[in-house]
């Protein structure tokens, strides 16, 4: 799109006017435009030494192998081994004693065995 005639004579006369009020700047400015620039979209494109390129590089490779030994390392955990059961040795000859019995549920009739009063007789081996 072009600029009209009109426009181009007001940007001109902005031209003129600061070449007059600030000829320093004016300089600055027709060097940069003098200054050869690339063309497309990496004129603007942020330069990247082959040293940057080769730490970031390293970086990454290294970050992967802590990753993947992370990974390996995880899958390789054993569970603990199955705690064996140890009985310690019984003093008591005989069989052995039964489960006690656990009450019918519902309202006591009477005292509790065991609490009677009586004593009970001693279990005899």
């Amino acid at each position: 799109m072009s600029l009209s005639d009109w426009e181009r004579r007001a940007l001109a006369e902005l031209e003129q006017e600061l070449r007059r009020e600030d000829p320093p700047f004016a300089h600055r400015i027709d060097e940069l435009n003098a200054a050869p620039c690339g063309q497309g979209p990496q004129r603007f494109a942020c330069q990247v030494s082959p040293y940057e390129v080769v730490c970031v590089f390293l970086t990454v490779v290294v970050l992967t192998g802590l990753c993947v030994l992370v990974i390996l390392t995880a899958g390789q955990r054993q569970a603990p081994p199955p705690s064996q059961v140890v009985r310690a040795p019984s003093t008591a000859t005989g069989p052995p004693a039964a489960p006690p019995s656990v009450p019918p549920s519902g309202p006591p009739s009477g005292p509790p065995s065991g609490q009677s009063g009586a004593p009970l007789p001693a279990a005899t081996p």
